[in-house]
C-alpha cells in the first residue's frame, strides 16, 4: 500500500539571486544564528564546547532537546535561514532547543582559541564533548533528562552514547542521515572522495566558503550530492556554504576512513566495536534518512534500524516512496523546501511521543 502524496515541493522563499560580485549578494549571505543565549561549558579535557540555547515558548516539554552536527559541520544547520530552521520551529512548538557545536569549530576550541596543531576524533564527541553539553543543559534547565537530535555524524554519536553510557538521563533520540556503517559507495567528503585533500594537521573543508556561495546561486549540479537543487532555496545553501563548514582534524577523518575499510563503526583504538552491538541499545530511536542520501545512502540506516534492540523505535524515510514530492538528499533533510511542512512537524509529534511531551 503506497503512503498518501504529502504535496508538491514548496517554492522556494527567496527570489532569483542578484549579481554574485555585488554588495546586494554579499549583504544576502551573511547570517548569525538567532538563538536567546548562549552557554559555554568546560569538558574534562580543558576543551570550552559552546551552547546556544532556542527558549521554549508556549507551554514547555518536560526535558531539553541537544542538536548535535555532522561531519565537517556546525550548528547552522539547524538554524540558517528563519523560514528552514529546526531550532526555531522545534521552540516554537514548546521544546526547550539547544544547539553545540562540538571541538574544532567556530568558538570551541580550548583556552587561547584555535591551534592548527589540535587534533580530536570522534571518541572525544562521544566521551568529553556531549558528555559536557548534556551535564550543563539539565544543570541550567533543571530538567532530570535529555533528548537528543543528530545529523550525520553526531546521529551515529548517539549509538556509541547509549551503548558506552556516557550521558545520563538520555532519554532517547532522533537521528537522521546516521548508519553506524556506511556501505563503500556513500560519498562521503574527504573520506570516500578526492576532496578536500588531507593537509598536515587539517582537512580544509572551509575552503568551501570561496566558490559554495556562487555554485549555491547557479544551482550548480556538484553540490546536489549535498543539498538537492530541486529540494533547496539558494541562499540557505549560500549561507550554509559561507558560514557552516569548518576544517576537520586529520584525526577524525583518517577515523571514519577506517570505518569504511572495516565496515565498522569503532573507537580509535579498536578497544569498542559499536556498531556489533547496536542490540543493546534499548532507549526510544526515530532513525531517519533522505531517500536520496549520497553521502550516508538510506540501506545502510535501514540496517542500523533493524539491528538496534530498541523496542520503542520508528523509522522515517523522507522519499518518494513515502508520500514525498522527492526522494530527499543529505542536508536538505534538516533545510531543505519539504522540511517545514513534511519533516519538522514529523520529528516533533516523535519527539512528543516518545521523548519530551508537554510538562
Amino acid at each position: 500500500m503506497s503512503s498518501p502524496f504529502l504535496g508538491p515541493i514548496p517554492a522556494p522563499t527567496t527570489g532569483e539571486p542578484p549579481a554574485l560580485d555585488s554588495p546586494e549578494f554579499s549583504a544576502l549571505i551573511e547570517w548569525e544564528t538567532g538563538e536567546d543565549e548562549r552557554h559555554v561549558v568546560r569538558t574534562e579535557d580543558g576543551w570550552n564546547i559552546t551552547l546556544y540555547r532556542y527558549r521554549a515558548q508556549g507551554n514547555p516539554r518536560e526535558v531539553p532537546i541537544l542538536c548535535g552536527h555532522g561531519l565537517a559541520g556546525s550548528r547552522l544547520i539547524y538554524d540558517v535561514h528563519p523560514k528552514y530552521s529546526m531550532a526555531r520551529a522545534l521552540a516554537a512548538d514548546g521544546f526547550d532547543v539547544w544547539l553545540m557545536d562540538m571541538r574544532g569549530r567556530n568558538e570551541s576550541w580550548p583556552d587561547g582559541g584555535a591551534d592548527e596543531t589540535l587534533q580530536w576524533c570522534f571518541d572525544d564527541f562521544v566521551f568529553q564533548d556531549i558528555p559536557a553539553a548534556a551535564k550543563k543543559v539539565q544543570e541550567v534547565t533543571g530538567a532530570d533528562g535529555i533528548g537528543w537530535l543528530g545529523t550525520e555524524m553526531s546521529g551515529i554519536a548517539l549509538y556509541a552514547m547509549a551503548i558506552s553510557n556516557t550521558v545520563p538521563g538520555l532519554r532517547g533520540g532522533i537521528t537522521m542521515g546516521s548508519p553506524a556503517i556506511t556501505s563503500p559507495d556513500g560519498e562521503v567528503p574527504g573520506v570516500t572522495t578526492p576532496y578536500p585533500e588531507r593537509g598536515e594537521t587539517r582537512y580544509e573543508f572551509s575552503m568551501v566558503r570561496h566558490i559554495g556561495p556562487a555554485l549555491a546561486a547557479e544551482r550548480s549540479e556538484v553540490i546536489d550530492g549535498s543539498f538537492r537543487n530541486q529540494n533547496t532555496d539558494w541562499l540557505v545553501v549560500a549561507r550554509y556554504f559561507a558560514h557552516g563548514v569548518p576544517d576537520e582534524a586529520t584525526a577524525i577523518i583518517d577515523q571514519f576512513k577506517d570505518w569504511m575499510d572495516s565496515q565498522s563503526m569503532r573507537s580509535r583504538d579498536g578497544s569498542v566495536v559499536w556498531s556489533d552491538r547496536l542490540g543493546e541499545i534499548t532507549i526510544p530511536i526515530m532513525v531517519a534518512a533522505g531517500g536520496n542520501d549520497r553521502q550516508r545512502p538510506p540501506a545502510g540506516a535501514r540496517a542500523t534500524y533493524e539491528a538496534l534492540g530498541s523496542k520503542e523505535k520508528e523509522w522515517f524515510l523522507a522519499g518518494v516512496e513515502t508520500g514525498f514530492p522527492i526522494d530527499v538528499g543529505h542536508d536538505d533533510f534538516l533545510t531543505g523546501l519539504c522540511s517545514p511542512s513534511m519533516i519538522f512537524p514529523r520529528l516533533a509529534e516523535w519527539l512528543d511521543a516518545h521523548v519530551s511531551p508537554r510538562a
